[in-house]
Formats: C-alpha cells, sequence, structure tokens
C-alpha cells in the first residue's frame, strides 16, 4: 500500500513526532511504500527513514501562517504523491485518516492561561478542530481513548461511526516491575535522600501547572508520604509554595537524569491530577511497572484505570481536599491489596504491543480502501 503520512514537522519534539517517527519505520518494515509530507525534518532522522520525503515550503514568521500554509499545500502534494491513504497527525483538515494525538483543543484550551485562550494561535487551532471535525474533507479519525472519541463526539456532532480506536502501544519489556523492588527502591531513596519506609508517591510532568502540581502540593500538608516530582525542575513559585506550606522534608525534586522506569519501579503510587491529556504515555508506563495510580479522568487514559482493580479515578483533580482523601484511602491500603492492584496494573497493559498497534492500523486502512472502492464501482458509469 502507498501511505502518505503527513505533519508540519518530523522531529524528535513531541510524542506525536515520536510516534509518527516509529510508525512509519514499522510501515515500511512492512512493505508499505511511505511518503512523508512534512515542511521540516533533520538530517538524522530523514537518513534513519526509508522513505520518501515530501518537503514543503516552511514560511518564517507567525506560526498562524505557517499552521494555514501547511493545511493548503499538504492535501495536494499527497495528492500528486500518487498515494493510496493519506494520514494526517497535527492540524490538517484534508486526508483520509486523521489520527488525533492531542485530544480535545477546546477542552484543553480551559486550562490555559486567559491571555494563551485569546491568542490568535489558540483561536485558529478551535477554527482547524472545528472544520476538521464538523466538515466532511477527513472521513475517518483514529483516536487513542475513547474518552477523547467522546468528548469530540459531544462537542462537533461528529457521528461516532467515523471513529476508530487504537490504544498506544507500551514497551512492556523496557516498562516492568523489578526483579527485585526492595534492592532498587532502598538504592534509589538513598539517592533522593527519601526514608524507604515511608509510602512514595510518583509525579512525572513537563507541564507542572497543567499537571496539577500546585493542588497536589497543597493536597501533601495532609498526606503522610513522601513525592518525587521528575520529567521537570521547579520553578521559584513553586519552591517557595513548598516552603511556604512546610513541604520541604516532604517533596523531592527528582534529577532529569535519574532512571525513568527505576521511579515506577520504586515508588508505592504513581499521582496523575491532569487538567487535561489526550493520553498520557506515563499513565500506561507506570501500569506496565506494576505499579498503580490515581489517574484524573481528565486524561484519556483513564481508560485504562479500572476503579478498584488496578487503581483509582480522580474526578476533581483540581481540588486539594478531594486528592487528599483519594491519596489516603490508597496509602490505607494493605500490603496484599496493593500487591492484587499491582499485578492487575501489570496485566492491563502488556496485550497493548506495537505489532497489535499496526495490526489494528491495517485493519483500518484496509477498511478504507475496501470501502473507497465499492464506492468506486457503484459509482461507475453503465457499460452499453
Amino acid at each position: 500500500m502507498k501511505i502518505a503520512l503527513v505533519h508540519p514537522q518530523i522531529i524528535r519534539a513531541t510524542a506525536v513526532e515520536s510516534f509518527l517517527i516509529e510508525f512509519a519505520r514499522r510501515l515500511s518494515a512492512a512493505g508499505h511504500e511511505i511518503t512523508c509530507v512534512t515542511s521540516l525534518t533533520t538530517p538524522e532522522i530523514a537518513a534513519s527513514l526509508p522513505v520518501r520525503w515530501e518537503l514543503l515550503p516552511r514560511l518564517r514568521g507567525s506560526a498562524v501562517m505557517r499552521m494555514w500554509h501547511f493545511n493548503r499545500l499538504a492535501p495536494r502534494a499527497a495528492v500528486e504523491a500518487g498515494v493510496d491513504v493519506s494520514v494526517g497527525f497535527g492540524r490538517s483538515c484534508v486526508q483520509d485518516i486523521h489520527r488525533n494525538g492531542t485530544g480535545c483543543h477546546r477542552l484543553y484550551g480551559q486550562s490555559l492561561p486567559l491571555w494563551q485562550r485569546y491568542s490568535l494561535r489558540h483561536l485558529y487551532e478551535l477554527h482547524l478542530e472545528r472544520r476538521l471535525y464538523t466538515g466532511q474533507e477527513t472521513k475517518h479519525f483514529v483516536t487513542s481513548s475513547r474518552t477523547v472519541a467522546t468528548q469530540l463526539q459531544a462537542i462537533y456532532g461528529t457521528a461516532a461511526e467515523r471513529f476508530h480506536i487504537l490504544p498506544p502501544p507500551v514497551e512492556s519489556q523496557l516498562f516492568k516491575p523489578a526483579a527485585d523492588r526492595a534492592s532498587v527502591r532502598e538504592a534509589l531513596c538513598r539517592k533522593l535522600q527519601t526514608d524507604p519506609q515511608q509510602p512514595v508517591l510518583l509525579f512525572i510532568s513537563l507541564s507542572h501547572r497543567r499537571r496539577g502540581l500546585e493542588p497536589l502540593l497543597l493536597a501533601m500538608k495532609h498526606v503522610h508520604a513522601t513525592l518525587w516530582i521528575a520529567g521537570k525542575g521547579l520553578n521559584a513559585a513553586q519552591r517557595d509554595l513548598i516552603q511556604r506550606h512546610g513541604l520541604t522534608a516532604k517533596v523531592r525534586s527528582v534529577p532529569v537524569t535519574t532512571n525513568l522506569v527505576e521511579l515506577y519501579q520504586s515508588a508505592d503510587w504513581f499521582v496523575h491530577p491532569t487538567q487535561y491529556d489526550a493520553f498520557s504515555m506515563t499513565v500506561l508506563q507506570s501500569l506496565a511497572c506494576g505499579l498503580p495510580g490515581i489517574v484524573s479522568v481528565m486524561d484519556g487514559a483513564v481508560d485504562h484505570i479500572r476503579h478498584g482493580e488496578n487503581g483509582f479515578h480522580l474526578h476533581h483533580p483540581q481540588h486539594p481536599a478531594e486528592l487528599a482523601t483519594a491519596i489516603n484511602t490508597a496509602l490505607a491500603l494493605e500490603r496484599p491489596q496493593w500487591q492484587a492492584l499491582a499485578n492487575t496494573a501489570r496485566e492491563t497493559v502488556t496485550h497493548l504491543t506495537w505489532e497489535r498497534h499496526m495490526r489494528e492500523w491495517t485493519d483500518v486502512m484496509d477498511g478504507l480502501q475496501a470501502s473507497a472502492a465499492a464506492l468506486s464501482r457503484h459509482s461507475a458509469p453503465f457499460a452499453f
């Protein structure tokens, strides 16, 4: 099959782009002819992917103008490449399939500071999202989460049958429980100056404000545990908040060089009070490591949290009191109960392999081709 993958930039900058690069590599390895339609990549990526590149002009200056320009040129480039199926990953509105990796922008916008909500870029992205889901230029949508698909259907009235739910794969051979958890935990606690006898909560984020760090810190006033904060350092305001509320002894900012797998393997609970996320891979990674989570229902990955079986749902992540209650409920579990949740957490995601994910994608694309062929036959003129 000839497939076009369409995205304004194909570099290792976001989770969407990292997925796209691996997706392209696996499609090519399966024998498909891949064309990457983009305005920006790197020599390293261009050399490593056995694909055809269609590099479009990239405007300087305004991000809004770049989005408009790419959205105008990309559909034509995919058609001229002579592909059977085009798959868009960004703010493009015209393709056969759109793979949503960022969720519902309208809901995401509610977590932005007021000045960003009224920025030209945000308003234009809202316009493109509305056009994508209310128009007919794209026939099929792939989302990682049923939660996100439901959100988009409710807001834009898009027909449910146009959506395909394909959960992302998780590297279960890398993200797995430690063979000797006690030793790994003790070594890491010593490194992070944490009492190994105290429960450890793990928070991972590159966007502390949106991911709910402030309400989590306020909740920590009522929790007897240590909080590890990983992914990004703390700013001055966050450090001041910790000091003002007397949390210095309870909170550790984890150095960015710390092994992520060891963090999952050593903590007792993964805490994820995000205001909005399309699908946080940290949720799947923590489950794969046998780490139960307390996860906000505003993350699409909550699809994989079965309340009371492999973790807990958090319905109001911005309420410190509810967050503290949820954490204390989790910490009150006896060790055998926690271990049962940890075992179920691991079992929840082991089937989410790249092999399964690629088979599901092949089914979607084959179905699209079959529908197009059937439509072509029915619309063909009669021969006399």
